[in-house]
């Protein structure tokens, strides 16, 4: 569960670093770019998103 905070927290943070330098954010002189792009990926298979949250349930025993 903290594995799958982390990436969200860190895909919102950089979200907003692009945003806050503009179009600089998109340059691969920044590093804004680099962190976008590498986080950008926890975000591209939202099935593990889903197949985290199903397991963390099991795990707790929660059901929906």
């Amino acid at each position: 569960m903290a594995k799958l905070f982390a990436s969200e927290v860190a895909v919102r943070v950089a979200n907003e670093c692009v945003q806050i330098h503009g179009g600089y954010g998109f340059i691969k002189d920044y590093p804004a770019e680099k962190y976008y792009r590498d986080v950008k990926l926890c975000t591209i298979a939202r099935h593990e998103r889903n197949t985290k949250i199903g397991h963390c349930r099991q795990l707790l025993g929660k059901t929906k």
